[in-house]
């Protein structure tokens, strides 16, 4: 294979890459938000009647879904530097 052909191919799965990352965090974001909205309605839900039978239930969920949303940043964090580094290379 000549040069420019090696190059292309080169560029063409670093390109899919970048494509992929930005459609991972479209994904991540996407989820994100799911989780924000079930943490505001089960937030609501504990406000409107905080000695429910299943009050503990809820607050054990809403650790969960913050720890999951705080993960999620961070990979979104993550993938953008990663971005940001592949195109100063």
């Amino acid at each position: 294979m000549k040069l420019k052909r090696l190059l292309a191919r080169v560029t063409e799965f670093q390109g899919a890459d970048e494509e992929t990352q930005k459609q991972e965090i479209k994904a991540i974001r996407k989820v994100l938000k799911l989780l924000k909205k079930k943490e505001k309605a089960l937030k609501e839900k504990l406000k409107r009647n905080p000695e429910r039978d299943d009050a503990e239930s809820i607050r054990t969920s809403l650790k969960v879904i913050y720890v999951q949303r705080t993960k999620g940043v961070e990979r979104v964090r993550e993938l953008k530097a990663q971005d940001v580094k592949g195109e100063s290379d």
